[in-house]
């Protein structure tokens, strides 16, 4: 069994006026593939993924202009 993998996400622009720039959230990978990520906002929220593909596809890959970069192993950005 796999240990949980951290990462953070930081981004470039906020198209949606939304989050922000910056670091925007961070978020764990289980051992069961599943993804929970908290956003760094003033009325932070929680949310759970089924899998890393399914966060990628609603938060990196829906909105590339907002260049997020994605650094995993809890680095502080």
């Amino acid at each position: 069994m796999s240990d949980p993998r951290l990462f953070t996400v930081i981004r470039q622009a906020d198209t949606t006026g939304i989050s922000g720039t910056g670091r925007v959230l961070d978020g764990v990978i289980f051992h069961t593939g599943q993804v929970v990520v908290c956003w760094r906002s003033e009325h932070s929220s929680i949310v759970v993924f089924p899998s890393w593909e399914a966060f990628e596809a609603v938060h990196l890959h829906a909105h590339p202009e907002n260049e997020a970069q994605v650094i995993f192993g809890g680095k502080e950005a």
